[in-house]
């Protein structure tokens, strides 16, 4: 069998060139990945898997295009089934085109070894591709050597990509991280948005969030909401009652407390800031 396996990076092809040699089958790498970006990250899994082929002596073919603008300009509309619709597709029918052109009779993928991929949507798609060009469809479930391989891979010294391969993949990694650089620069912001109404540097300067707040926590902020309370109840009751005024405060914590946040100067409480009420 003369087989061509579509190959993304060299992680990922530690397992299945094992399983494959295991059998007695020496398959030739193809690298076709146009959805790997930015060019940088697509440069160094090329290199790495030219780096592993040469260190296990196998066959590789490197098949160059990093085609940024022609995978955005196919996928933009429809992000959310990028994978499906255009990332393998493109991937695996230039690897059976290639193989049909080239004399081989056979193709496989390492995709088949990520746990991470649409596996049965590989499976489907590349026996559709492979029947098309009179190809043989080689299946294996390589998932069940990922952790293996990875690990061989890490021993090696190979590179080790963080996400899938596109922009948008590498967003979705990083997502966690991204929401929290964004939820501490707001915080930053509303300490610097403090100092400068305060119209000088103050050291020390700090928000935070009322959660269920201590007794000292409420009690400075029935302080200074004391003097409204107050001034409401004697224009709605004729006089000051303070059982009323009690009532209200704890309405008002009621539905405020989630939008409070204190200001600490050096762990000592200067103020109470409403901010999200007010923005």
């Amino acid at each position: 069998m003369k087989l061509l396996m579509h190959t993304c990076c060299a992680p990922c092809s530690v397992y299945c060139i094992d399983k494959l040699r295991e059998e007695g089958i020496e398959p030739t790498l193809y690298w076709y990945n146009p959805n790997i970006h930015p060019y940088m990250e697509y440069k160094a899994r090329r290199d790495t898997l030219k780096q592993y082929s040469e260190m296990i002596n196998i066959k590789a073919i490197f098949e160059e295009e990093y085609g940024l603008k022609e995978f955005c300009k196919n996928v933009i509309n429809d992000l959310e089934n990028r994978c499906s619709n255009y990332c393998y597709r493109v991937r695996l029918e230039q690897t059976a085109k290639y193989a049909k052109e080239n004399g081989y009779d056979a193709i496989t993928t390492t995709l088949f070894v990520s746990p991470y991929q649409k596996h049965d949507v590989i499976k489907e798609m590349l026996k559709e591709i492979a029947e098309k060009y009179e190809l043989e469809f080689v299946y294996r479930d390589f998932r069940e050597g990922f952790r293996q391989g990875q690990n061989k891979a890490r021993e090696l010294g190979l590179y080790m990509q963080k996400y899938c391969g596109c922009v948008f993949s590498e967003e979705n990694s990083n997502y966690d991280h991204i929401i929290s650089d964004k939820k501490s620069q707001i915080h930053e912001n509303k300490i610097t948005e403090q100092k400068i109404r305060l119209n000088w540097e103050v050291p020390n300067l700090e928000l935070r969030p009322y959660k269920n707040g201590n007794k000292e926590q409420i009690e400075f902020i029935y302080d200074l909401k004391k003097e409204v309370y107050q001034k409401y109840v004697e224009e709605i009751y004729g006089e000051w009652n303070e059982e009323i005024q009690k009532k209200l405060f704890d309405k008002f914590m009621k539905e405020n407390s989630k939008n409070i946040e204190l200001i600490y100067i050096k762990d000592e409480l200067v103020r109470i800031l409403q901010w999200k009420r007010n923005r």
